[in-house]
């Protein structure tokens, strides 16, 4: 961390209520770019809310949501995709799922969820079926 920043973070917690510094904190690394957890990991941008994270890439009654397992609008940890059940949301629609840690269990988002992939396609740069957990 540099000196400025170390600086600027003092004058916010000096001026601001600790509501709005937990808010400055946080608003830069929604807005930064993915970082790589690891070689073989990848960040990946839910766009949307409520997501539910499955055990298995696919939309049924064998595979039901993991229970407390939902995310939205923030990067999560992917570590690789598949194809599986197909999921439409308005004009999107995907069969390819990912397998992501959003800071819980790992699990299965549809790959309609999360930004940068065009219908019925993969997610550019996040490794097939080979590499999944």
């Amino acid at each position: 961390m540099t000196t400025s920043l170390r600086t600027a973070r003092r004058a916010l917690r000096g001026t601001l209520s600790a509501g709005a510094v937990a808010v400055a904190a946080v608003v830069p690394l929604l807005c930064a770019a993915p970082a790589h957890a690891t070689a073989d990991d990848t960040s990946v941008y839910v766009w949307a809310t409520g997501v539910n994270v499955r055990a298995c890439p696919q939309v049924s009654a064998a595979c039901p949501p993991i229970s407390h397992a939902q995310i939205g609008k923030r990067w999560v940890t992917a570590f690789c995709q598949r194809t599986g059940s197909e999921v439409t949301d308005g004009p999107y629609r995907n069969d390819w799922w990912v397998q992501v840690n959003a800071g819980g269990p790992i699990g299965w988002i549809s790959a309609v969820y999360v930004r940068g992939g065009a219908n019925d396609e993969p997610v550019p740069g996040l490794p097939t079926d080979s590499d999944c957990r």
